[in-house]
């Protein structure tokens, strides 16, 4: 759980590790201290989570450690309970509240699924700044255009994100159709819109969050021959690996927002499509705007 939190301290264009830990009690409650003999060092003060489930004592802990610091910033690329945006009770708001209020002065993070997670921060605490890494720079920076023929999004919530990588790479847009059991709403599988049937060939699929893979693969299968597909999804984390995915992509990119994607690298062979992005590079773009600013 440890490596879900990493700290730093951004000063002069340097991400200085900060001697903090992660120490837990007995009973196994959890909090943070400065190593024993340690200080902490000077600069920009950040907080990495790299897990879909943060335990927010240890961001609160952390915020007040560093409370004698101007700039608190948590980098958050996944927004944990994002999806749960239409839930009720809603998982999204209850986890932004929790950022708004924990102490923090910023937030960075990419390829939020709706607005609703950063509304509700902004809502509740308005002196938070939030910072969004521009996801079509990242994937333009991260994939080979070669010869695509567009972009694709899944289904009609991934357009305002397949728009804008396609805008980045200057191809042309399309969402899929999704077909479903009017019966039971059981996703079927997908087909191809007019434009793309029409015209075979490589294509790249965009979107924000793959979880299991199922759905993406049926996109691919619904497809058909005659299309090579590559695969962006910001937020990799394949909870069932990352074969439903190869099986169907020529290759896979991802960020490494969650630990999830870098053991399915880690799990798959040595030749395997999935490729992991890292987000440092862009993270400390935002620490240096950040840091300007002291």
């Amino acid at each position: 759980m440890t490596n879900d939190y990493e700290f730093f301290a951004y000063d002069g264009g340097q991400l200085n590790t900060s001697a903090i830990e992660v120490f837990a009690y007995p009973m196994g409650d959890l909090t943070v201290r400065c190593t024993a003999g340690a200080d902490l060092v000077p600069g920009v003060q950040v907080l990495w989570v790299r897990t879909a489930a943060p335990d927010w004592t240890v961001v609160f802990n952390w915020a007040a450690l560093t409370a004698g610091y101007p700039h608190r910033i948590l980098v958050m690329p996944f927004l944990p309970s994002a999806r749960g945006d239409k839930d009720t009770p809603c998982p999204t708001h209850t986890n932004a509240r929790l950022a708004a209020l924990s102490g923090i002065t910023g937030l960075v993070t990419i390829d939020p699924h709706s607005p609703v997670w950063l509304d509700t921060l902004r809502a509740v605490n308005p002196t938070v700044a939030a910072h969004v890494i521009d996801l079509a720079q990242v994937v333009a920076a991260a994939v080979e255009v070669g010869d695509y023929l567009g972009v694709i999004g899944p289904d009609a919530g991934s357009l305002r994100r397949a728009s804008a990588v396609a805008a980045q790479l200057e191809l042309p847009v399309s969402v899929a159709d999704k077909k479903r059991d009017p019966a039971t709403g059981q996703l079927l599988g997908y087909k191809a819109p007019a434009e793309v049937q029409s015209r075979p060939g490589r294509y790249l699929v965009v979107d924000d969050i793959c979880d299991g893979g199922g759905t993406f693969a049926l996109l691919a299968q619904g497809l058909g021959d005659g299309f090579d597909l590559d695969l962006w999804v910001t937020h990799g984390g394949f909870t069932k690996g990352a074969n439903a995915l190869t099986d169907n992509y020529r290759s896979v990119h991802t960020t490494d927002s969650l630990r999830s994607a870098v053991a399915a690298v880690a799990d798959s062979p040595q030749d395997t499509a999935v490729k992991v992005h890292p987000l440092r590079p862009h993270v400390l773009d935002v620490l240096d705007t950040i840091n300007t600013t002291r």
